[in-house]
């Protein structure tokens, strides 16, 4: 098992998985809330707390960088056009 960060670095990486789900709507309590859900009654070490929360900001945001995103048409599983950071497609082009 590979040896763990110090928890200053996943109290950053946290800080921001809870800020991009505010661009999205999701206040911080709300954010906690959700990703302490995930849990289900285990007991919660740091990188856990980091992993959990890209899953949880994941889930929000819908793999769209932005609330200005919108969904395009393409061959891959979704595409994503947005006004600020471009497009961007998640899936094979195969």
């Amino acid at each position: 098992m590979a040896k763990a960060l110090p928890i200053e670095h996943y109290r950053t990486v946290y800080g921001g998985h809870q800020a991009r789900a505010g661009l999205f709507g999701v206040g911080p309590q709300e954010f906690n809330a959700r990703v302490l859900a995930r849990f289900r009654g285990a007991k919660p070490y740091p990188q856990m707390w980091a992993s959990y929360a890209y899953l949880e900001v994941q889930s929000i945001a819908g793999n769209k960088c932005c609330p200005k995103a919108e969904v395009v048409p393409c061959v891959c599983e979704v595409s994503f056009r947005c006004p600020d950071h471009g497009g961007r497609c998640v899936g094979s082009h195969d």
